[in-house]
């Protein structure tokens, strides 16, 4: 035994056996903690699941493996600092690696920790209705890990022995030059977290929105792209839609068309009776029909004029709806052609008067 305490005693580099024993039985216990670790979170939550949700708890252990790596050897690191005599210098620098060595293991930490929330995060999203969660998600991600590399980098600046005061005030200034430049493009991308936050309206729906009817192509982190019913695209910042008024045809569940049918002022009171009676058959009798009412509601200067609604249900399909309404229509002037009933259209009566002249 003091064979052996005479040999730990000796030294080797300025430090005894003993204390270079002591690291050795430190990173021995890291490797041990690691392997054994792994071990736990591969039976406890790993091989106890199946399908989806193993596959879940592989990537997050997955994601578990390099942090811990790191973490132990950190430690280790830290260990090796507080164990040996170094020269006065020497040490100032070994503490001064350690601490960006701290800096470098917090950020990719933090990194790793991102990524597991976004994967975790990811096919929740990608259940939802709306695809501006999904375009929101990468941003989201990019900017937290920008955030925590650029804190990392600032420590390790530091660390090396310069001052970051005057760097952190030409980033302010800097920073401030690039709000004012990019005003513009910072109100478009609240204007998406708003559009995201209070979404009034989603992918493929039908709008109308300052002027423009028809279909949400894209909801991107910049700007919306609206598609016409006539094919145009047309794009609009969000900062635009975030304070605009905005119609969700789609919301509503069903689209209405209004129209006025004319009969000729000939037309006796049974036959406009009848007429009415088939706008209202007609249109209740078809399979797209969700409500309907007709009504002899006024004496136009050449028509006696009957009003008609008619609410379709094909609202997500627009070739459905005409389609629908062609079939109404076809349907009405074949029924009033049976009836006798007739259209009128533009006409004016001219009356002469004549007036005998006596010589």
């Amino acid at each position: 035994m003091s064979g052996l305490t005479e040999l730990l005693n000796q030294e080797f580099l300025g430090n005894q056996l003993s204390e270079y024993a002591l690291f050795l039985l430190a990173l021995f216990g890291a490797l041990t903690f690691y392997s054994i670790a792994f071990k736990i979170l591969q039976s406890r939550f790993v091989d106890k699941f199946v399908g989806a949700q193993k596959e879940l708890y592989e990537n997050l252990v997955g994601f578990a493996r390099n942090p811990l790596k790191l973490i132990l050897a950190t430690f280790t690191f830290w260990v090796g600092v507080n164990i040996f005599d170094l020269p006065e210098k020497t040490e100032l620098v070994i503490q001064n690696l350690f601490l960006a060595l701290l800096a470098i293991t917090v950020c990719y930490v933090l990194l790793r920790i991102i990524d597991a929330v976004v994967s975790f995060l990811k096919p929740k999203v990608a259940q939802t209705e709306s695809k501006l969660d999904d375009h929101l998600l990468p941003i989201l991600n990019t900017t937290l890990k920008s955030f925590v590399v650029l804190v990392a980098i600032l420590l390790v600046i530091q660390n090396m022995g310069y001052n970051i005061t005057s760097l952190l005030a030409g980033l302010g200034l800097g920073g401030l030059a690039v709000a004012l430049a990019a005003q513009d493009t910072l109100s478009n991308v609240f204007g998406a977290i708003a559009i995201f936050v209070d979404q009034p309206f989603r992918v493929g729906e039908q709008v109308q929105l300052e002027g423009f009817s028809g279909t949400i192509e894209v909801i991107g982190v910049r700007s919306t792209r609206l598609r016409t019913f006539d094919g145009t695209l047309v794009t609009f910042p969000n900062s635009l839609v975030a304070n605009a008024k905005i119609e969700n045809m789609t919301a509503r569940g069903t689209r209405r068309t209004n129209f006025t049918i004319g009969v000729t002022y000939d037309t006796s009171y049974e036959k406009l009776q009848k007429g009415v009676e088939i706008l209202r058959d007609v249109m209740s009798a078809h399979s797209g029909t969700h409500g309907c009412r007709a009504y002899f509601n006024s004496y136009g200067d050449f028509s006696l004029n009957i009003m008609a609604q008619h609410w379709s249900k094909h609202m997500d399909d627009y070739e459905a709806h005409l389609k629908c309404l062609e079939e109404i229509n076809f349907a009405i002037l074949k029924r009033f052609e049976e009836e006798g009933i007739e259209f009128a259209f533009p006409t004016q009566t001219l009356y002469v008067k004549s007036e005998d002249k006596t010589s």
